[in-house]
Order: structure tokens, then C-alpha cells, then sequence
């Protein structure tokens, strides 16, 4: 639905930007000369309509996809983890690109993929034994069955980052490729999401054996929770404004100043994220699912992380290694939003550094 609502967005900018290209054509006619670009233009409208919105449908259903087995992995792992893990995506979306765009990488580009897989693979060595470690005077059984969860959890937040890296790899071919406006596309996503939601997935949830009265997921029973559950509905209302905040500010610092900063306040997020989980254990309550308590393990975990950041740093040649050839044309990082989410601001200034193709009425006039 958040996606959805960039549609209006979407349509408004196309109305200025039409005005924008109407006063261009009349001051042209008016000066005696040919409205430019218009080839390009006419070239833009053969994929419109009904097609586009068909095409936009695979990253849609990429997205609805990753959200949903990293929400699966979510329930089996703490909070940190599933947030430490999502740097693979950048080890997905960098193979991929290769694969199936075609895009060149240096050296070190690879160094940081490596540099992120030894970071990820810590961080979930750090998580299966700690699984084995909270649980030292239960039978094996249980240890394995705890172990067998965790490897679950990590094995559907993987597979969810591999579907998220397919929506970036297919979504870059759409805008740079198909010349499909950024805006268009994320409302296009939100309607098609809408639409699987409603035609399948709470179909098949309804129809699958379950606790939520007889079903895996009520949707209707949901519903009557949050009409009959205010502080419920204050939280899922507060979660939007969250997410939306989120990628403004973070398109904002990027704009502001620099990726190197964006990157840094990705970290934090995830050792503020880490720091709350272990204050609710040992403050709060222990026995909250919420927590996660510190083990000997915890240590690996940090390692993890930390290479993870740095591997990030160097791929996206933030951090530059002596001895390694940079290219200023280097493979974009993709951003680690919640739920792929993004920012109106960001995609309205991608439309507006599209209009700096249209010549205005005072760049004829210095013509």
C-alpha cells in the first residue's frame, strides 16, 4: 500500500514535467525553431500501459517473495542476527549483475563479496552455537532440534536476500534499460503487491490447517484485532512512520554528505539494534522472547559484523586497499531498507534529474 501511494507521486511529476516540455514546444514555435527531442520522447512511449504494468510484476513478486522468507527467518532468529545477514544481499545482487547484466567487477569489488561471505559466515557460526549453548542441560534431542531451527531461520533469510538481490538486478534493468520512470515502478510493485496479497497469499493462509482459528493466518480475525486492538493498530501505524522516515533521512545523509556516512548509520543501526536485544534480557525480562543474552559466542557474532561493515566499505570502494586498480564507474551498493521500502524524496529527485533532458523555455532562448 506505501508502494501503492508513490502512483500519485508518480502522475504528478509527469504533469510538470508535461507543462515543463509544453512551454519548451511554444517557446520553439514561437522562436521559429524545432522542438527538440522529441524522438526520444516518441521512443519512451512504445512501452506504456498494460505492458509496463505487466513487466513490473517479476520484481513485485521478487519482492513479495524475499519479505516473506526473510519474515519466516525473522521468527527463528533474534533480531541482530537477521539483521546482520542481510549483508548478503550485496553478495547476491554483485553475482547476479554479473550474470545477467553483464557488469564488469575489479578486484577489489571481489575482495569485499569475499570479505561479507567470511563476515556472514561467522555471524551465523556465532548463532547455531549459541542455540547449543543456552540449552547445556537439555537432552540432545532438543539441542538439535534448537540448532535445526536456527539453521531454518538462517537458511530463509538467506534465500530471502537471494529474491531481494533479483528485485535489484531486475528493477536496474527496467529503469536503465527500459526506461520505466523509478516512481512508476514502486507504484506498479505496490499494486501488484496489494494483488497477490488479496488473491493469494491470504487465500492459501485461510485455507492451510493452523492455531488462528483452524487457520495459519485469519485474515479476517486480524482485521477485528485491529479494529478492537488500539495499541496494536498505534504500533503497525508507528512501524509505517518508521520505515518511511527511515529512508528519507537515509536518502537525505546520502545527498547531504556522503555514502561513507549512509553506511556508518547502517552499522549503528544494527549495534543499536543488538544493544536494545541485550538490554531487554538482562533489564527487563528474561524470559521475553524480545531479549538475547550475551554467550562466549557473541564475540564470534561481533567479528561477523564487523567484517561484514568493512567488507561492505571495500566493495563499494569506500575503504580503498593498497595494491588494488579503482574504477570511478564503480557497481552500485544496494541500500539494507526494511522490507525494500523506498523513499518518495529520492524517487522524486531521480525524476527531476530526468527532466534536466527536456530544454526549458530559457535554454531555447540562449540557443
Amino acid at each position: 500500500v506505501m508502494k501503492a501511494a508513490c502512483l500519485p507521486l508518480w502522475v504528478a511529476s509527469n504533469i510538470r514535467a508535461a507543462h515543463r516540455r509544453t512551454l519548451a514546444v511554444d517557446a520553439a514555435g514561437s522562436n521559429g525553431r524545432a522542438a527538440p527531442l522529441l524522438g526520444a520522447e516518441a521512443e519512451e512511449l512504445e512501452l506504456t500501459g498494460c505492458r509496463r504494468f505487466m513487466i513490473v510484476s517479476v520484481p513485485a513478486m521478487f519482492d513479495l517473495l524475499g519479505t516473506g522468507f526473510g519474515m519466516i527467518g525473522f521468527v527463528y532468529l533474534p533480531a541482530s542476527i537477521n539483521q546482520m545477514l542481510r549483508g548478503s544481499t550485496i553478495v547476491f545482487s554483485s553475482i547476479f549483475s554479473v550474470l545477467f547484466l553483464g557488469k564488469r567487477m575489479l578486484c577489489y569489488n571481489w575482495l569485499g563479496v569475499v570479505l561479507c561471505i567470511v563476515g556472514i559466515s561467522l555471524v551465523g557460526l556465532s548463532n547455531v552455537l549459541a542455540a547449543e549453548h543456552l540449552q547445556p542441560a537439555s537432552p540432545s534431542a532438543a539441542s538439535s532440534s534448537a540448532s535445526a531451527n536456527v539453521a531454518f531461520g538462517m537458511s530463509m533469510n538467506l534465500l530471502g536476500q537471494v529474491f531481494a538481490a533479483s528485485q535489484i538486478i531486475t528493477e536496474e534493468k527496467m529503469l536503465k534499460s527500459l526506461k520505466i520512470p523509478p516512481m512508476q515502478v514502486v507504484g506498479y510493485e505496490g499494486v501488484w503487491g496489494t494483488i497477490l496479497m488479496i488473491c493469494i497469499v491470504f487465500p492459501v493462509n485461510y485455507l492451510l490447517p493452523g492455531e488462528d482459528n483452524g487457520s495459519n493466518e485469519n485474515a479476517y480475525d486480524t482485521y477485528l484485532m485491529l479494529c478492537n486492538n488500539h495499541r496494536l493498530l498505534c504500533l503497525i501505524c508507528l512501524y509505517i512512520f518508521s520505515c518511511s522516515t527511515y529512508n528519507i533521512a537515509g536518502m537525505m545523509v546520502t545527498g547531504s554528505l556522503s555514502a561513507v556516512h549512509r553506511t556508518m548509520l547502517e552499522a549503528s543501526r544494527t549495534m543499536v539494534i543488538w544493544a536494545l536485544n541485550l538490554f531487554v534480557h538482562y533489564f527487563v525480562d528474561p524470559t521475553a522472547g524480545f531479549g538475547e543474552a550475551w554467550t562466549p559466542y557473541s564475540y564470534i557474532q561481533l567479528a561477523g559484523f564487523v567484517v561484514v561493515i568493512f567488507g561492505q566499505t571495500v566493495y563499494g570502494g569506500l575503504l580503498r586497499v593498497p595494491g588494488f586498480t579503482y574504477d570511478d564507474a564503480k557497481l552500485p551498493v544496494p541500500a539494507q531498507s526494511p522490507g525494500s521500502l523506498y523513499s518518495p524524496v529520492a524517487l522524486l529527485r531521480d525524476d527531476r534529474d530526468d527532466d534536466k533532458d527536456v530544454l526549458t523555455a530559457e535554454d531555447l532562448e540562449k540557443l
